[in-house]
């Protein structure tokens, strides 16, 4: 593990982006567990129909309300129904007429129907969660890139289009947060493979044209192993070009060869993180252990970094 060199996770509100499949979730939770061992409360938010901290921790089933999903780690999913309802609740003082307005069928497919809605509500439950200090770091577990850099345009769009009102009160809420320094981050995730390395080195430069947004930290996740030294790959070329060509022992060593091919590859996709992307930088080395074994020992890692 490479240990970062900026300060650790100590914002109040903390997002979490990168291309799909790069274990972003993974990285989230184990940031969690190391925050709850430290004696803080953090608080994962999931987006979207699916969860993941339940998966990973092999706990309850995550909902809207905050659940214990660990020792002390708590996880919450942004539903637009009852975030709806939040926000309604927040115009109108009045729960219970909230809950029959988001509720009317008619109303209901119009909220669906109008572009941004299920964003601002998003944005506005986060808002809602970072002011209830109770909780901290917030770690919002956001989708894939492409999807991140929507949800961080919309307030910049909306307030275009928003005079006044309650609308643009949320997005105005939700700008001041993101673009508080003291409060909010932006880290990315990443794995060391060509096609993800490109879209992170794209989705970086992106980010940073952003004067409201904070970077934070690099993850780069999934490093495979070095299981042979410069030495060790010379000399299985050699015997596979030579001597132990049709061997029965062969396909072993064109498996160690493949290996040692792939960290080289990972080794060169991480020289080109670096440098392209000046961020304070973690390295995870590929686990092949349960995911629950995996958070695990990520979080030790984090642990012995000072990093939570």
């Amino acid at each position: 593990m490479h240990a970062p060199s900026g300060e650790p996770l100590t914002r109040q509100v903390q997002f979490f982006t990168g291309k799909g499949g790069v274990g972003k979730s993974t990285v989230l939770a184990a940031l969690a567990t190391a925050a709850a061992r430290a004696g803080k409360r953090p608080l994962i938010v999931e987006l979207g129909t699916h969860t993941s901290s339940s998966h990973l921790f092999h706990g309850p089933d995550v909902g809207y309300l905050p659940s214990e999903v660990a020792p002390g780690v708590h996880a919450t999913r942004v539903q637009f129904e009852p975030a709806l309802i939040d926000y309604i609740t927040s115009r109108l003082k009045l729960r219970p007429i909230a809950s029959l307005v988001a509720k009317n069928s008619s109303l209901r497919r119009l909220f669906l129907a109008a572009p941004g809605v299920d964003e601002i509500v998003t944005l506005h439950r986060v808002a809602q969660l970072a002011a209830d200090r109770r909780w901290g770091p917030i770690l919002v577990d956001l989708e894939s890139t492409g999807h991140a850099l929507m949800f961080f345009d919309l307030p910049t769009v909306l307030q275009v289009f928003l005079k006044d009102g309650p609308l643009r009160q949320v997005v105005d809420s939700a700008s001041q947060l993101l673009a508080d320094p003291e409060r909010c981050a932006v880290h990315i995730v990443t794995v060391p493979e060509p096609l993800a390395v490109n879209e992170t080195i794209h989705l970086h430069a992106e980010l940073r044209k952003r004067d409201d947004l904070h970077l934070g930290c690099l993850f780069i996740n999934r490093v495979p192993r070095a299981w042979l030294d410069d030495d060790e790959h010379r000399l299985v070329d050699q015997e596979l070009a030579g001597a132990s060509a049709g061997q029965p022992w062969a396909p072993d060593l064109a498996l160690a060869q493949y290996l040692a091919q792939r960290r080289q590859t990972a080794d060169k996709c991480i020289r080109g993180l670096h440098h392209d992307i000046d961020l304070p930088t973690m390295t995870f080395e590929a686990q092949d252990e349960s995911s629950a074994t995996i958070v695990s020992e990520l979080s030790d890692a984090i642990e012995r970094a000072g990093f939570a």
